[in-house]
């Protein structure tokens, strides 16, 4: 049964014996020509019934995954952590306050700019889906990288 298992994802190209292991996504469309998304980035979204909200979000690269910071105007701020494959861009965050831990995911599609367009949910919540946009406005220095 395992050897089944095997020869179909080594025809779907999800398995290279010669690599020990599964092999990583390859790079698609933007992730060669927008590497790195670290930076300062205008946060706008939706949430439902209309309400609109403004803000900051800083992207910041470890080594295979992103860590992002929300501050929201009205004094919202979190931070969760990300991935990024090819030209997705999907995180998770936690918000926890005294009656309750809200626990939300954003998923983003990756486009010029970079402008980071998406959608997130939370639980507890609605059970609908909001959007969100983050548009870049410039690089994190190097020492606030580290």
């Amino acid at each position: 049964m395992m050897s089944h298992l095997f020869i179909a994802l080594a025809v779907t190209g999800l398995f290279n014996p010669d690599d020990k292991g599964l092999t990583r996504p390859e790079k698609a469309g933007l992730e060669d020509t927008i590497g790195d998304l670290s930076g300062f980035y205008t946060c706008k979204g939706k949430e439902v019934g209309g309400k609109a909200y403004t803000g900051v979000a800083i992207i910041s690269k470890k080594n295979e995954v992103y860590v992002i910071q929300w501050m929201i105007t009205g004094g919202s701020t979190f931070t969760g952590i990300a991935i990024r494959q090819g030209n997705t861009f999907a995180a998770s965050w936690v918000i926890p306050s005294e009656r309750t831990t809200i626990r939300g995911v954003n998923m983003y599609r990756i486009e010029t700019g970079p402008r980071l367009s998406g959608r997130w949910a939370t639980l507890p919540g609605p059970g609908y889906m909001q959007t969100e946009s983050l548009t870049f406005l410039k690089k994190l220095d190097e020492a606030e990288e580290e």
